[in-house]
């Protein structure tokens, strides 16, 4: 156990620190991406590409023979969950890793939405959607898996065609803050921190890297899942970290309104998550890295869902303001 929660709680920090230090909540990549903007998804883009090439290494050792090797495809539950953080994202104006990093750099707000965030998953595990397990994980629901190639050959061939991408259309967009990452760091500490984390779920006996999905339902159900449950605590100290030493540190609370946007959008991310059998770390930096099908399509629907809910609070707004007219 107490191996288990130190190796947790290590890649936990490394990953919040790499976060704050880069801004890089999903919530808002997706979303500068949709007006134009894609500094960090560039960053994101190039740091699950480095993890594809690492998690591949790093499943060719015999240590590593323990961990997860694919997740499962099940289209309408990752479709359908997807969607629903997509929906949460946008109503918390965050997603869930951007809730611990948040909260470790001062957002007192952030604690609300991960308390709607804890019910989410508590709620969601009593539902059961309909559906067929398309594959049923393992190296056979990955990319690499379906085209029948091995997977460390797919991953450097992934890492080159980003790399390519960005040495074309490398952007001009600067950070918003001075001590904020550009995209090539963000990306680079990424990549690390991703492999990192599965090296050390390895070691603390975990069989999965970075995720949020599962914590609450192991304390729930009287396993704690102490990999995962420090991991996550150690985003929350990461973040502190970065924002003390670096800047961005900043206490503060939020306006009465945002407290139940916190709390609703956490709930939908909680319960997203769980019904997509992953979240925006499980599935887009864990997952996307391992090259799975499903991760794939999941982040997919999550910027559907954003792009959704951005186009359904834009049309409320335009109609009130009409009204008031």
């Amino acid at each position: 156990m107490i191996t288990s929660a130190v190796t947790g709680a290590l890649a936990g920090l490394l990953m919040g620190y790499v976060l704050q230090r880069g801004q890089l909540c999903f919530h808002s990549a997706i979303r500068n991406s949709l007006d134009g903007r894609f500094l960090l998804a560039r960053g994101w883009a190039l740091g699950v590409a480095m993890a594809s090439v690492g998690l591949a290494l790093l499943f060719l050792l015999p240590g590593a023979s323990g961990l997860n090797q694919g997740l499962a495809f099940r289209p309408v539950a990752n479709v359908a969950g997807g969607l629903v953080i997509g929906i949460g994202m946008v109503v918390a104006k965050s997603c869930v890793s951007g809730l611990f990093y948040r909260l470790g750099s001062g957002m007192l707000g952030a604690l609300v939405g991960l308390i709607g965030w804890a019910g989410g998953e508590l709620l969601a595990r009593q539902l059961t959607l309909p559906g067929p397990t398309v594959l049923s994980g393992g190296e056979g629901a990955t990319i690499p898996g379906l085209l029948g190639m091995p997977q460390l050959v797919v991953a450097v061939i992934l890492l080159i065609a980003v790399a390519v991408a960005l040495w074309l259309r490398p952007g001009r967009e600067s950070p918003a803050h001075d001590w904020q990452w550009g995209w090539p760091q963000i990306g680079f500490g990424l990549g690390v921190a991703i492999t990192a984390g599965w090296a050390l779920a390895a070691i603390g006996g975990a069989t999965f890297g970075p995720s949020s999905v599962g914590a609450v339902a192991s304390v729930a159900s009287g396993s704690p899942n102490y990999w995962l449950i420090t991991f996550l605590l150690g985003i929350v100290a990461g973040g502190t970290l970065s924002a003390r030493t670096a800047g961005g540190f900043w206490l503060r609370g939020e306006e009465p309104v945002r407290y139940v946007q916190l709390a609703a959008g956490g709930l939908l991310l909680g319960a997203g998550g769980w019904i997509a059998g992953g979240c925006n770390l499980g599935h887009g930096l864990s997952g996307v890295a391992q090259l799975n099908v499903s991760s794939f399509v999941v982040v997919a629907a999550t910027v559907a869902g954003v792009w959704v809910a951005r186009r359904g609070a834009g049309r409320v707004a335009r109609q009130s303001s009409a009204a008031r007219i």
